[in-house]
This record gives structure tokens, C-alpha cells and sequence, in this order.
């Protein structure tokens, strides 16, 4: 046996393929990888691409999609060794990269993720000759939801199938920090001060931020199963390792209380793929099945007057139709239109703008088919309009430990509007209203003061850096500074003065700020906010029990949503980090409980 090796840069650096050939035959006995970042989604896609290439002995397998600039890497590689072999004569030269981590490019040898047009008809029980495979509970989608359910269905002796539109599973939710939130519980107490919290005070904060939008029933559900969800999670093996709180909700600080969990190697953008991992690796081994490059094209109902969900159409690879029975239900968990402009449009305003202008980090497989599918049915929507949005350079608003530095925002008529220390979607929808009245970009305003400060985006170095590249407008005055952003200078110096005059006492009376608050001189300096986003909130509108609603509120029998491709518990604006996970994992659970008949 030898070993042939090789190395591509992949999207943590340098990745090793590694390959032993037998002398005699001179055929590929195994492959594995070397240099491969750890608890990355390029990991568990590297994970997937050994067991396909060891299981046909080729190194020419297809790369994975959702996690191409990995996998291609490892594929370029392991091509690269072989070839030293003799044993494959591939040009590497033509295998081109991808751009971005989750993307396809032509020629690289990774499929496209399943995106296929929705059935623009209803297809009924009457319409199928044959099921390709029938199963309990068939979830369209692996996110986090989709794993939570398959889990939750798995562990109690169900079978179910995931249908997952990538190439690996996780959806969105590999790409967030996988923090969640949940009060009263042990970790809660043991890393926070918060002795005495509740779910019901949980629930209390969440309805306020809701501003009137939400339903009741759903939000107390969550609150009240958070720590139970928490405490599953922990059985698979994820480690509670801390606990901190969001910034600001100005009019719900009375219920405010750190309740945001972190888990050992979570907590940072990306860090999701540890419990997305955990989730799919325990539904497996519970004995759930998933298949990959698929996407549920349609619902299939009975043809009786009940007109029940009993199935789905999905469309692989191949391009060919499939049809899966679901005995007991189907469970949507697609997410929301993140990816979708022309729902945004319709749907969304303030979501539209980001992914018009291509700000949306959601993977590409989110385009809220769940809902349309649901919608096919005559399903209600409800609770679109806001959308998670954040500054991806300066980390503004995410976290309580980390205060705004000395600063203030501003209009397009240099007059401030808002809490800045106030969680980053609240402030981002104001943002968004500010910059559509004025149609002018709003701008933060600091001092070289600033950057010294707890938790500064910049230093010294980086900030020149910025202040050539234009990122950040720099003027040694407030006027020549309002002259460069073209904002008025009367309003502009009168902002910042009684910002300073305030801050000197401590004390914010224009907005409340509690964090923050100093005075700042000049050089001045303005950065453009800039949203990042990770999907939009809103969607089809459920019952507790996760059960799809039509027009009328009545459920359509058979047909469940899940996580953020249901609608009602997040309002106007997203209340702060945790939340979007944290519902996700206990809609998935409470959806398959329902379909189950389970308490």
C-alpha cells in the first residue's frame, strides 16, 4: 500500500487529502482528509464526501452542495494524489473553485442544491399509482427545526424522512452562533445573576417586543418547554458553558434577564453546525433516514372531501418526481422567504431591501417554498414585516457584555432617532424607517475617543484602514464632517452637543440609553449602518400544536409547520439572539409531539 497526498486551499485554509493506493492493483483502498477546521460546516460536508468517495473507491465523487468550497477543495486535492498514482488522469487544472462557501460553480464537480419549481397544481391520492416510500412523518427540510422534529419523531418510535434541499443538513441555523434562549432553568442560575427568573417573565418580555403582533399561545408555549429543550439538547451532548443577555428593549427592560445560553464551542457566527451536528447525528442513530438534493415540490392530499395531507412530491438529482405517503403527517420547516425576492416584495419591505441588495446570508435553498405549498392549500400567513437584521461590522446591539461605544446615530438629516445600545433589529428597523422617509442612509457618528473604548468595531490601524478604503468618512470638525455625509450642519452639531452635554452627566434623556453613554470629541468619524441578515420573520400561521391554519383558522388536517416557516411568535422587529434558534428546536419538537398524539 502506498500513500499518495496533496493540498487545495479550502475555505479554512489548506485541506490534505490523503489516499491509499494497493501496488498491486493500483486501485484507491481508502481516502481521508487532514487540516480539515473542526466544527465548521465545511467539516461535516468534508464528512460526507469520505464516506461517499471511500464507499465507491473513486476520488471523482461529486463534491458537496452547501459546502463546496471544502468538499471541491478536498476533491481537487484528493484528485491531485491519485493522479501521482496514475490511478486518475482528471486535467485538476479544469476543476475550477467555488465563491463562497454553500455556492456551485460550473465544472467543479458539485451538484446544485435542490431548487427546483414548485407543482403549479394539486395533486390528490387519486393522482398516484405508486409510493416511492411511506413513512410516520415526512419534515420538508433539515434546518433546525426539521432536525428537532426528526429527532423528537425518531426517539419515539416513529419513522420519519427528511427531505433536505443541500447537500449537507443544518439550513440557516449551521450559521448562526446556536445560542438559544430559556429562563429558570439550572444553567441559567448557575452562570447568570439571575436568580428568580421565570418563563412567564420570559414570555412577558417576548409579548412586549411583539408589539401587539403575536399570539399568546404560541409564545407561552415556547417559554414555558425553553428549559426542557435546553435540558434535551444537553442529553446529546452539548455543554452549557455560559449565559448573557441582548441589549436594550426600551420599553421591556422590567422583564429583562440574561437567558442566553451558550454552549462549549458555540456562541460566534457559524457556530451553529455544533448543535445542528448533534441534532442530525442523534436522529440518525434514533433511526430517522434524510435525503440530500431533494426538494419537496408539492403536497399530495386525499381525495376525499377531508382533503387530508397525505404525502409529498419531491424532485432530486435526476430530475425525476417521487412520491412519499406520510401516515401520520407532514411537517414543513423550509424556513421563511429569506431567499426569495419576489415574496419579499409582496410580503416583506423591509426584508425586500436586503435581499434586493444581496445582504441576506440565509443559505440559497431558503425561498419559503413550505409557505407557498401551505398557501396552495389555502393556508394563512401571518407575521411578515420584520426580518433579522444586524451590523456584520461593528457587532452593534448583539450582546449586553459588549456596550455601543461612545456614539450616535444619525438621519439623513443629521438629527438622531434612536436607542443605540437598543438590540440590534430594534435598531435596524429603525434604520429602515429613518432611510425610507428620508430616502438619505442614516449614519453612526463617534469621536477617536471611541475606539478605545469596551467592545470598539476598531482600532487605530483598522479604522485608517477603513477611512481609506472609504468604509468610514473621517473630518477634523463637525461641519466638514456634515459637508462629506451631506447632512445639515446646524442639525448635526446640535446632535452631538447635547449627545456630549448629556453624556456628561451620564445620562441619556432623549432615548434612555444606559450603555455607552459618554461624551466623544473629535477627529470625527461616520460609518453608513449596514445591515447584515439572516432571514426574514413571518409565515404560515399556526395553532399551538403547530397545526397549519386556512383562511378561516381551522387546521388542515395532516399539515404542520415549524421554526420560522411559521409565523406569529416573532413580531415587528427579532427580540434579540436566541430566539430564532431557541423556536426552532421546540416547534420542531412540539410538531411531531402533535402529530403523535403526544402529551
Amino acid at each position: 500500500m502506498t500513500k499518495y497526498s496533496a493540498e487545495e486551499k479550502g475555505f479554512h485554509g489548506q485541506v490534505k487529502a490523503v489516499v491509499d493506493v494497493d501496488d498491486k492493483t493500483n486501485q484507491i483502498d481508502s481516502v481521508w482528509a487532514e487540516n480539515v477546521a473542526q466544527d465548521t460546516i465545511g467539516a461535516a460536508g468534508v464528512e460526507r464526501w469520505l464516506t461517499a468517495a471511500n464507499e465507491e473507491k473513486s476520488v471523482e465523487v461529486d463534491a458537496i452542495s452547501g459546502a463546496s468550497i471544502s468538499t471541491g477543495a478536498l476533491r481537487k486535492a484528493a484528485i491531485k494524489a491519485t493522479n501521482q498514482a496514475g490511478v486518475v488522469t482528471t486535467d485538476v487544472d479544469a476543476i475550477s473553485g467555488a465563491s463562497k462557501e454553500g455556492s456551485h460553480t460550473k465544472g467543479s464537480g458539485i451538484p446544485k442544491p435542490a431548487n427546483h419549481p414548485l407543482l403549479d397544481q394539486p395533486l390528490t391520492d387519486a393522482d398516484i399509482n405508486h409510493y416511492d416510500g411511506e413513512y410516520d412523518v415526512i419534515v420538508a427540510g433539515a434546518g433546525g427545526a426539521g432536525l428537532a422534529a426528526a429527532a423528537t419523531a425518531a426517539e419515539n418510535n416513529a419513522s420519519v424522512m427528511m427531505i433536505e434541499k443541500q447537500g449537507v443538513a443544518g439550513g440557516t441555523t449551521s450559521y448562526s452562533g446556536g445560542v438559544i434562549q430559556a429562563a429558570g432553568d439550572k444553567w441559567q442560575k448557575q452562570f447568570s445573576k439571575y436568580q428568580d427568573d421565570t418563563p412567564e417573565k420570559h414570555e412577558a418580555e417576548y409579548m412586549k417586543a411583539g408589539e401587539g403582533r403575536l399570539y399568546r399561545d404560541l409564545v407561552h408555549d415556547f417559554t414555558q418547554n425553553a428549559p426542557k429543550n435546553i435540558e434535551w439538547l444537553s442529553k446529546m451532548g452539548i455543554k452549557w458553558t455560559s449565559v448573557y443577555g441582548h441589549t436594550e428593549i426600551p420599553y421591556a427592560k422590567e422583564d429583562f434577564a440574561d437567558r442566553i445560553h451558550v454552549y462549549e464551542g458555540g456562541g460566534v457566527g457559524g457556530n451553529g453546525i455544533v448543535l445542528t451536528q448533534h441534532m442530525l447525528k442523534y436522529a440518525l442513530k434514533q433511526g430517522a433516514k434524510i435525503t440530500y438534493n431533494t426538494a419537496v415540490v408539492g403536497l399530495i392530499t386525499a381525495s376525499d372531501k377531508d382533503s387530508q395531507v397525505v404525502g409529498v412530491v419531491t424532485e432530486g438529482p435526476d430530475q425525476q418526481l417521487s412520491y412519499l405517503k406520510a401516515r401520520r403527517g407532514v411537517i414543513l420547516a423550509t424556513a421563511s422567504i429569506d431567499q426569495n425576492l419576489a415574496l419579499a416584495k409582496d410580503l416583506s419591505p423591509q426584508h425586500y431591501e436586503d435581499v434586493k441588495a444581496h445582504h441576506c446570508w440565509s443559505v440559497q435553498t431558503d425561498q419559503g417554498d413550505g409557505i407557498v405549498m401551505g398557501m396552495a392549500l389555502g393556508a394563512s400567513v401571518t407575521g411578515f414585516g420584520g426580518t433579522i437584521d444586524f451590523d456584520a461590522r461593528t457587532g452593534n446591539g448583539t450582546d449586553d457584555r459588549v456596550p455601543t461605544i461612545p456614539s450616535i446615530f444619525v438621519n439623513g438629516n443629521g438629527l438622531r432617532f434612536v436607542n443605540e445600545d437598543a438590540t440590534y433589529a430594534y435598531g435596524f428597523r429603525a434604520i429602515f424607517n429613518q432611510e425610507k422617509q428620508l430616502d438619505k442612509p442614516t449614519y453612526q457618528i463617534f469621536g477617536e475617543s471611541s475606539i478605545s473604548a469596551k467592545g470598539s468595531a476598531w482600532t487605530e490601524e483598522s479604522l485608517a484602514k477603513d477611512v481609506e478604503s472609504g468604509l468610514v468618512v473621517k473630518a477634523d470638525s463637525l461641519e466638514e464632517l456634515a459637508q462629506k455625509i451631506d447632512v445639515p450642519a446646524v442639525n448635526l452639531v446640535a446632535s452631538v452637543n447635547t449627545w456630549n452635554k448629556n453624556a456628561e452627566q451620564g445620562e441619556d434623556p432623549e432615548y434612555q440609553r444606559s450603555m455607552g453613554v459618554a461624551a466623544f470629541a473629535g477627529p470625527y468619524y461616520a460609518y453608513q449602518n449596514t445591515p447584515g441578515n439572516l432571514g426574514a420573520l413571518g409565515g404560515l400561521k399556526i395553532n399551538k400544536q403547530c397545526n397549519v391554519l386556512d383562511v378561516f383558522n381551522h387546521p388542515i388536517k395532516g399539515l404542520y409547520a415549524a421554526g420560522l416557516n411559521a409565523g406569529g411568535w416573532l413580531g415587528s422587529y427579532y427580540p434579540g439572539s436566541g430566539t430564532a434558534v431557541g423556536g426552532v428546536v421546540h416547534q420542531g419538537r412540539r410538531a411531531v409531539k402533535s402529530v403523535l398524539g403526544l402529551a
